[in-house]
């Protein structure tokens, strides 16, 4: 069955032999897995940046504007859209090592005049359901004026109110919204509104403006010079462009008031810098933020603070605009994280951001081994008759230098193959998978699967009760041999 590493979860010119030897291996994951989304061609620009071993690495691909040959660079500047949150998530953290907030706080505590309507059924909106999406405030239904924030057809009247609706306009949407949900219960993603309410708060307890805090608390202490809620004309000529579907491009997103939900604008480097930051030594802030604080059962997915969060091994946040996409990712126990943006959201960059992030997460946590993903990858596309041979010899000769010792890799290739309908290819790597880990109830579910979809119905049962025998709670197997058998009869 597919392995994801995400929710979610779930490039640039061929290297020749010399740059694939000399490559160190997060250069070849930044190379190799910007040239496997690049085969995309709705994908424009592609920028990464890479924390590892105290070394920061950036790299950009593609074009930013088709036909133009112009590359993103180090001064390039991104809208990094609600990765904002991560910042607001740091001051929180801030707030409640300093004494300032507790989690179960109502946040009516620290706003000004009476709010009885942000109570349902003698539950109020707390501290920790702003940071894990559970207020109950929805968006669609909170202010005719912020509706369109988000939507790329907005027209330019539409834009206007957005850019002056002030704070006191928010004040007084806030007095009149109905709550329809119970505070804490179901998680909805508020991209707006539950971090402008959170700034509220910080600027009360701190008697500062929220991009005060962010200058005094982040921005300074990592030395991010060229990050910041408001561009000056100086920099404005270095946001690079953005693009919807059919290469449509598209305007800046409108972040009205503190912007603290989306508003930051970013380059690489600083990016490298905050992961930096935030991963330094024994940081109690970084701790603070990723307690888990709600699961939502639905999607299966943990959040702490904003963060999306998978114990101490990986904090998730991504973010977008009408044209652009992006993901910040750490990995805490070994002191790595990585951003990576797209310049476009079309309708497939979602799921080819996802997967780029996880080829990115797998190979920082196998280095200083490289990917034998993207090598074997080539094989089968370019050799198809001795992929198998090149395996082998790959393996024998440079064992040490490729990891192949994870499953996932010829799973995740093999998947891949079956999503492009390749499905000879697909069985191939399957059953190579189960050659090369024979004790894996997954390697024999998935070449079951193949086998199914080859309609090798009699292969397909052998290799699912195999699964079965190897892990007797594989449900996907007990369905699957079910299914079979019935279509027998």
């Amino acid at each position: 069955m597919p392995t994801l590493v995400f929710l979610v979860i779930s490039c640039k010119k061929k290297p020749n032999q010399t740059t694939k030897n000399t490559l160190n291996p997060i250069e070849y994951a930044m190379d190799n897995t910007a040239k496997l989304i690049l085969e995309n061609p709705e994908i424009n620009a592609i920028s990464v940046g890479v924390y590892k071993n105290d070394k920061a690495y950036t790299r950009y691909y593609g074009e930013i504007d088709k036909g133009k040959g112009n590359l993103a660079d180090d001064t390039s500047i991104f809208e990094i859209a609600s990765v904002t949150k991560t910042f607001t998530a740091y001051l929180t953290a801030q707030a409640v090592l300093d004494g300032k907030l507790d989690l179960d706080d109502d946040i009516r505590k620290y706003l000004d005049g009476s709010y009885d309507n942000l109570e349902l059924e003698n539950r109020p909106i707390r501290i920790k359901d702003i940071l894990t999406h559970t207020t109950g405030i929805k968006h669609e239904l909170y202010s005719k004026t912020l509706s369109k924030m988000f939507s790329i057809d907005a027209s330019e009247q539409e834009q206007k109110a957005i850019s002056e609706y002030k704070k006191s306009d928010f004040i007084g949407d806030l007095h009149r919204y109905p709550l329809e949900t119970v505070p804490g219960t179901i998680f909805d993603y508020s991209g707006f509104i539950a971090p402008e309410i959170l700034a509220i708060v910080l600027e009360n307890v701190y008697q500062k403006s929220y991009e005060a805090l962010l200058k005094q608390y982040i921005l300074e202490m990592a030395d991010m010079r060229h990050t910041s809620l408001q561009l000056g004309k100086a920099h404005k000529k270095n946001l690079i462009n953005g693009y919807a579907d059919n290469n449509r491009k598209v305007k800046p997103m409108q972040m009205p008031l503190t912007g603290a939900g989306g508003g930051l604008k970013s380059t690489v480097p600083d990016m490298v810098k905050y992961i930096e930051f935030l991963l330094g030594p024994g940081d109690p802030i970084l701790t603070e933020m990723r307690k888990p604080l709600f699961y939502d059962e639905e999607e299966g997915d943990e959040y702490g603070y904003f963060w999306m969060v998978d114990g101490d091994d990986l904090m998730m946040h991504n973010g977008g605009t009408g044209g652009s996409v992006n993901w910040l990712i750490l990995l805490p126990e070994i002191k790595a994280g990585f951003t990576v943006s797209f310049n476009c959201n079309s309708e497939s960059a979602n799921d080819l951001i996802n997967r780029m992030a996880s080829l990115l997460i797998m190979d920082l946590l196998n280095y200083p081994t490289k990917n034998a993903y993207y090598p074997i990858r080539n094989y089968i596309k370019e050799t198809p008759e001795v992929w198998l041979e090149k395996y082998h010899q790959l393996k024998k000769e440079r064992g040490k230098e490729y990891n192949f010792d994870d499953d996932s890799m010829l799973n995740d290739l093999g998947y891949e193959l079956l999503g492009l309908d390749k499905i000879k290819e697909a069985v191939e790597v399957f059953q190579l998978l189960v050659s090369e880990f024979p004790d894996s109830a997954n390697a024999y579910d998935s070449l079951g699967e193949g086998y199914f979809v080859n309609g090798q119905y009699e292969l397909a049962l052998v290799n699912y009760k195999k699964s079965l025998e190897l892990n007797p709670t594989n449900t996907n197997a007990q369905r699957m041999i079910q299914k079979i058998e019935q279509t027998k009869k």
